[in-house]
C-alpha cells in the first residue's frame, strides 16, 4: 500500500508520500520488461507488450498540396526538449534506458547510441527506439563511470539533427563530459540533390509559364503559327533534372513517413509525368496542357517540405503563399531567360524574315516586362520570408543560414543590374547578339543563385538556431484549475486529461504528462453538440476553447484520439463533503480494498489489500506478489514462493488517496455503489497532481469508491468490509 518508485536513477519521482499515500507512480512503456518495487518491497512486474508505398503516395499528395493553405502544429523543424538523464547528471544508481524528448515526432537514425567514456564501448541492450516524439535508447547493467549518448534523428521536414550529452554512474562523482562528438551529415550529397530539384523545377514551371504569358502573344502578333516545339524539350530537361533530384532526395529521408519524404516522393511522381507529357508533347501539342498542370503541381513542393510550415512561422498561410509566389516568380524569370537563349533563335529559322522581326519585336519586351514584374515579386517575398526565419538582424552574419541568405542578395543584386542594362540600353534597340550574351551570363548566375537556394533550404533558420542556443525548453508543472470550476478527469495514453467547466461554461482542457509537467505544443480541439470549436493555449498544459459548448457530451480532441466526457447538471460546493469523507476514512478500524492500477491501456494491475488499523496490512496482486506488513516487520513473496522477512517502517493505517489541501470540490450528483446510494463528488488535488472523483456514502460519510488520474497513473478503488473483524498475524 504504497507507491511505486523509479529504480532508474535519474528522472525518478522524489516525491515522499502523504498521509499514508497509496499513490503509485507506474511509469511503463511498450516493448520492454519494466519492473518497480513498491515502498512496502513487493516487486511487481509489468510485461510490454500495407498500403504499397506508392499508392499511399499518391493518395496523400492532394492533402500535401493543400497544406499550403493551412498546417497542423506537429509539422515543424524539431527540437531536442529534455533527456533523462539530463547533461551532466550524476546519478546514484544506473538508469536502464536513456530518453531523448523532442518537440515533434522524429526517425532514429544510425549512429544513435551510448558508450563508456574508459573505452569508448557500446553499453546498449539493443537498438534505439522511436515513439512519437520521445527516442528510447535501451542500456545494459552499468557500472560506476562516465558515459557519453550520442544520438541522430529526422525531423518531419527532413533535416537530421544529432547531438551529444554525458552523464555518471556512482555518487560522488565529478560531472562528465562528452567523449564523442556528434555526427555530421552528407551537406554535399544533399545540396546537390537539392539544386537539380530546383533547377528542374525552375526551368520546367519557367518554360510552362512563360507559353502563355510571352511565347503564344509574340507569335500571335507576328502572324506566325502557334508553335510551342521548340520550348518543350527544355521543359522536359527540367522536369528530368526534378526527378534525379528528387530520387536522390528520397531514400536518405525515410520516404512516406516524414513530411519532406512524402513531398518530394510527390514531386517525383509528378516530374516523371510531366516528363512523360512535355516528350509526347514535342509531337502533339494537345498534351502539353498535361505538362502544364505538372509544372504547377511542382510549385508547392518545396513550401510544402521546407521551413515555410515549420512550427514558428505566423501567419503561416502567408508564409506558405510567399514562398510558393517566390518560387513561381523565380521561374517565370528563368523560363523567359531560356526561351530568349534557346527557343528564340531555332523559332526564329521557320519564320520569314519579315515575321521574325514581328516576333522579335513583340517577345523581347514582354520578357523585358516579366522579368521587372517578378524581380518585384522576388524581392517582396524574399523579404516576407527572411523577417519570418530570421530573428535578429546580427543572425544575416552570425549564421549559416543569414550569409547563405545574403550571397542569394548579392547574386540577385548582380542580376538585376544585369537586367536593368538589358531593359536600358539593349532592348529597346533590339541588339539581340549583345542580349543573348547577357542573357547567358543571368543564366550563369541564376545558376549560382539556385546553389545557395539550396545550401538555404538544407541550413536551419536563424530563429531555430536562437532556440536551440538558448537550450532545450524546460517542461513546466500544470495550473491549478480555475476558481469555481467543476473538474472532470480522462485518459490518453499516458497521459491525464483534465477538463475544468469554468462558471460561466466555457471548457478548458489540461494535458498531464508522465514527467507531471503539462504537454505543450498539441492541437487540441473540443467537439460536442455536433459542432468542433478549436483551443488556444493557456499555460503549460493549458488549452482553452475558443467558444461555448452546450452539450451533455464533449469529447477533448487530441493527437493519440479523443477523450470523452460526460458534461453534469448544475454542481454544488462540497468541500465540506470531501473533509468529512477522509475523517471518515481514516477513522476505520478496518477494511478491503479492491483496486485496479493503470499507467495506460495495456498495462494494468489489480491488487486487494486487507487493512486493520493502525499497522497492519495484507496484499496480493494479479502479477503474484502478497506481501504481510505488522509494524516495523514485513514478509514479501513473489508467487508460491517463501515469504522472506525484512524491515519495515511503521505505518499510520488506513490513511486518505489525497492531501489534506484539495481544490474545486463540487457535487456531481447522485449514483448507486453496490445496491447503495452515494454522492458524486470532483475535486483536484494539487500537491500530487492528480483529479479525483469518491462516490460518498450519505450517512456514514464513508468513501464507497474512488478514482484517481494523476501522471501516468490511474487508479480505481472499491472499499469494503467496514470495521469487520479481521486478524493479520506473522507467518510461521
Amino acid at each position: 500500500m504504497a507507491r511505486l518508485r523509479n529504480q532508474g536513477g535519474a528522472g525518478g519521482d522524489q516525491r515522499g508520500p502523504t498521509t499514508q499515500t497509496l499513490f503509485r507512480q507506474a511509469l511503463l512503456g511498450a516493448g520492454k520488461m519494466r519492473w518497480r518495487r513498491t515502498a512496502l518491497g513487493a516487486t511487481t512486474k509489468f510485461p510490454d507488450e500495407t498500403l504499397t508505398r506508392w499508392t499511399r503516395t499518391l493518395a496523400a499528395a492532394a492533402v500535401l498540396l493543400a497544406a499550403a493553405a493551412g498546417a497542423p502544429e506537429a509539422w515543424a523543424h524539431a527540437r531536442i526538449v529534455s533527456t533523462t538523464p539530463g547533461d551532466g547528471d550524476v546519478l546514484a544508481s544506473a538508469p536502464k534506458r536513456v530518453t531523448i524528448r523532442f518537440d515533434d515526432t522524429v526517425r532514429v537514425l544510425g549512429g544513435t547510441t551510448v558508450v563508456g567514456n574508459s573505452d569508448k564501448r557500446a553499453v546498449t541492450a539493443g537498438k534505439a527506439s522511436a515513439s512519437g516524439r520521445v527516442v528510447t535508447i535501451p542500456l545494459r547493467k552499468l557500472r560506476d563511470g562516465d558515459y557519453t549518448v550520442r544520438w541522430s534523428v529526422l525531423s518531419d521536414d527532413g533535416h537530421t539533427i544529432d547531438g551529444v550529452f554525458a552523464f555518471a554512474v556512482g555518487a560522488g562523482r565529478a560531472p562528465p563530459t562528452a567523449a564523442l562528438s556528434a555526427g555530421g551529415t552528407n551537406l554535399t550529397r544533399t545540396v546537390i540533390s537539392r539544386w537539380f530539384f530546383f533547377a528542374g523545377l525552375l526551368v520546367a514551371a519557367g518554360v510552362a509559364l512563360f507559353m502563355p504569358l510571352a511565347w503564344r502573344p509574340a507569335l500571335r502578333a507576328a502572324g506566325a503559327e502557334p508553335d510551342e516545339r521548340v520550348l518543350w524539350p527544355l521543359a522536359f530537361a527540367g522536369f528530368f533534372l526534378a526527378f534525379l533530384g528528387a530520387s536522390t532526395l528520397i531514400p536518405h529521408h525515410d520516404p512516406g513517413t516524414t513530411r519532406f519524404g512524402l513531398a518530394y516522393e510527390v514531386g517525383g511522381i509528378v516530374a516523371v509525368v510531366g516528363a512523360t507529357l512535355s516528350a509526347i508533347a514535342f509531337v502533339d501539342r494537345r498534351l502539353g496542357r498535361g505538362a502544364f498542370v505538372c509544372a504547377l503541381a511542382l510549385l508547392p513542393i518545396p513550401s510544402v517540405a521546407g521551413h515555410a510550415l515549420d512550427r514558428g512561422q505566423w501567419p503561416r498561410p502567408l508564409n506558405v503563399a510567399a514562398d510558393i509566389l517566390h518560387v513561381g516568380a523565380a521561374a517565370v524569370w528563368i523560363g523567359g531567360l531560356l526561351a530568349l537563349a534557346i527557343g528564340l533563335p531555332r523559332a526564329a529559322r521557320k519564320l520569314s524574315p519579315e515575321q521574325r522581326a514581328r516576333f522579335t519585336a513583340a517577345l523581347v519586351p514582354r520578357l523585358s516586362a516579366i522579368a521587372l514584374v517578378s524581380v518585384a515579386v522576388i524581392a517582396a517575398t524574399g523579404l516576407i520570408r527572411a523577417l519570418s526565419e530570421l530573428s535578429a538582424v546580427s543572425q544575416l552574419w552570425s549564421s549559416g543560414y543569414g550569409r547563405a541568405l545574403l550571397v542569394k542578395t548579392g547574386l540577385l543584386a548582380l542580376l538585376v543590374s544585369l537586367g536593368w542594362i538589358n531593359r536600358s540600353r539593349l532592348v529597346p534597340r533590339l541588339r539581340l547578339e549583345a542580349l543573348r550574351r547577357n542573357v547567358a551570363v543571368e543564366l550563369v548566375l541564376l545558376a549560382g543563385l539556385v546553389v545557395a537556394v539550396a545550401f538555404l533550404t538544407d541550413l536551419a533558420p536563424g530563429r531555430q538556431l536562437a532556440r536551440a542556443v538558448a537550450g532545450p525548453e524546460t517542461p513546466q508543472p500544470i495550473a491549478d484549475p480555475p476558481p469555481g470550476a467543476t473538474v472532470l478527469a480522462g485518459e490518453s495514453g499516458d497521459r491525464a486529461v483534465g477538463l475544468a467547466i469554468r462558471p460561466g461554461g466555457q471548457l478548458q482542457a489540461t494535458v498531464l504528462g508522465p514527467d507531471d509537467n503539462g504537454v505543450d505544443g498539441l492541437s487540441v480541439a473540443f467537439r460536442g453538440g455536433g459542432r468542433t470549436v478549436a483551443a488556444t493555449a493557456c499555460g503549460p498544459g493549458c488549452y482553452r476553447a475558443n467558444a461555448r459548448i452546450d452539450a451533455r457530451r464533449v469529447e477533448v480532441l487530441l493527437g493519440s484520439g479523443p477523450v470523452p466526457f460526460a458534461i453534469p447538471g448544475p454542481t454544488q460546493p462540497a468541500s465540506r463533503l470531501v473533509a468529512e469523507a477522509r475523517r471518515a476514512f481514516t477513522g476505520l478500524r478496518s477494511l478491503v480494498i479492491h483496486e485496479r492500477l493503470a499507467s495506460g491501456p495495456r498495462h494494468k494491475l489489480t491488487t486487494t489489500f486487507r487493512i486493520v488499523a493502525p499497522d497492519r496490512l495484507t496484499y496480493v496482486t494479479s502479477a503474484g506478489a502478497r506481501a504481510i506488513v505488522i509494524g516495523g516487520k514485513r514478509w514479501d513473496a513473489d508467487g508460491q514462493g517463501p515469504l522472506l522477512r525484512s524491515a519495515q517502517t511503521p505505518l499510520q493505517l488506513p490513511g486518505a488517496e489525497w492531501s489534506p489541501r484539495w481544490l474545486n470540490a463540487r457535487a456531481l450528483g447522485w449514483t448507486r455503489i453496490g445496491g447503495r446510494r452515494a454522492r458524486l463528488v470532483s475535486f483536484f488535488d494539487p500537491g500530487l497532481p492528480a483529479w479525483f472523483e469518491i462516490a460518498v456514502d450519505p450517512s456514514s460519510h464513508r468513501p464507497l469508491e474512488l478514482n484517481m488520474t494523476a501522471a501516468a497513473h490511474f487508479m480505481h478503488h472499491r472499499y469494503t468490509n467496514f470495521n469487520q473483524p479481521m486478524r493479520i498475524v506473522a507467518p510461521r
